[in-house]
């Protein structure tokens, strides 16, 4: 049923829901996923060490239980690196069993070898967000060790969470059959994961998103990384031949591509939440994209969020106006007049008003509408730089009609 839904949806190519899954794609294409996600999960691999250490000093200390601590790192280790958690646990364990002393300068210094991984996520975000990096060197170290603190949270609301999860489940698995039982359980992790997701992308993603949009982002990852739990097994028969080529480094090639594996995941849900934040810019690049768009049927909810429909000799600008917008002609027929003379028509499917919009001066020219009426998008100047901001292409057809134009202006 989730493969015919995918499939309708790339079928239907008028609604913001087929451009928002085409951006998620695009996205993952303009930002180099495999490149980015090597980096994260390279750095998350380096990062778990000092993370493990700082998580279990912490448990063992809180809950005055180092057993209890260590069982539930070995279920998160498990889950994250399945192939050497056992490796992992027994040199943390090796470390703490030290005398060595858990000062602030051996605590500052775990701290500062992990945020290398909440420097790489940090960086991640803000590409695929699109934002600009202005914070001072000073800043940003103080922001990464501060995300080391959230990504501690995490990790212990994730064991928390799991360990509450499982006595809940056990009481319900007494008056439940054993479908419905794994229904109930799989619907409270689900909805636990995706939470916790949710949360972790409001931490890391600066703007001011929807939390609808953190929620689907939070949901697709958590579904992701359950189809990739389930997938494990599958996925480890595969890899048997890789004994005979890495011999006893294949557990760290295996849990190597496991970590890429899940933390692609975790970008695959910031390039939806980033699709959904940006979707209101995503239609309007369809204007410049799709050929004949004023015969689409996505015009439709354009004309919805910034249409208009102008009489005859309406002026929609004349020259001088300090107005900046940019217009879209989806039905009838504009005049582009210079001191009273016409110079050119602009018919449906095209636009007008760039030159003011580009150069941040006054109307050199007059626009009105010479049509019985027409219909026509505005879009204002901060939306219209944006566009041209992420997307090399529009920029460039946006400068070759503008070139075009000015040739008739001469």
């Amino acid at each position: 049923m989730i493969v015919q839904k995918i499939l309708d949806l790339l079928k239907d190519k008028r609604g913001t829901k087929y451009f928002t899954f085409k951006e998620v794609l695009d996205g993952c294409v303009r930002h180099n996923f495999i490149a980015l996600n090597a980096s994260i999960s390279f750095f998350t691999l380096f990062a778990l060490v000092p993370l493990i250490l700082l998580i279990f000093f912490i448990l063992s200390q809180w809950l005055a239980n180092s057993t209890f601590a260590l069982s539930q790192l070995e279920l998160v280790t498990s889950r994250l690196l399945p192939q050497i958690s056992d490796q992992l646990l027994s040199e943390v364990i090796n470390i703490s069993n030290k005398q060595l002393s858990w000062g602030l300068v051996l605590f500052g210094i775990l701290f500062l070898a992990t945020t290398p991984l909440t420097q790489a996520l940090r960086l991640s975000f803000i590409q695929i967000l699109g934002l600009s990096k202005n914070n001072t060197y000073l800043k940003n170290k103080l922001k990464d060790i501060f995300s080391v603190v959230a990504i501690m949270f995490f990790f212990f609301a994730y064991i928390f969470i799991d360990l509450y999860l499982q006595k809940t489940t056990s009481l319900v698995n007494e008056y439940l059959p054993i479908f419905q039982y794994r229904i109930v359980t799989f619907s409270l992790s689900l909805i636990l994961m995706t939470l916790i997701m949710s949360i972790f992308f409001k931490f890391f993603m600066a703007p001011k998103i929807k939390k609808a949009h953190l929620i689907f982002g939070g949901l697709l990852t958590s579904m992701l990384w359950f189809v990739l739990n389930d997938a494990f097994g599958f996925f480890i028969g595969l890899s048997q031949p890789l004994g005979y080529f890495y011999g006893s480094l294949r557990n760290l090639f295996i849990s190597l591509i496991w970590l890429y594996l899940n933390t692609g995941a975790i970008l695959i849900g910031a390039e939806l939440i980033a699709a959904l934040h940006k979707q209101e810019i995503l239609i309007l690049k369809q204007l410049f994209l799709i050929k004949n768009i004023h015969r689409h049927p996505i015009i439709n909810k354009l004309m919805l969020m910034y249409g208009g429909k102008y009489k005859k000799n309406k002026v929609i600008f004349n020259e001088g106006s300090q107005d900046n917008d940019l217009y879209f002609v989806i039905e009838g027929e504009v005049v582009i007049k210079k001191d009273g003379k016409v110079i050119y028509a602009v018919n449906p499917g095209e636009y007008f008003g760039e030159y003011a919009l580009l150069h941040k001066t006054p109307r050199t020219v007059s626009a009105h509408i010479c049509s019985d009426w027409a219909r026509l998008i505005k879009i204002n100047d901060a939306k219209v730089r944006k566009m041209l901001e992420e997307d090399p292409k529009i920029a460039q057809i946006f400068m070759f009609n503008m070139a075009r134009r000015l040739q008739k202006l001469l």
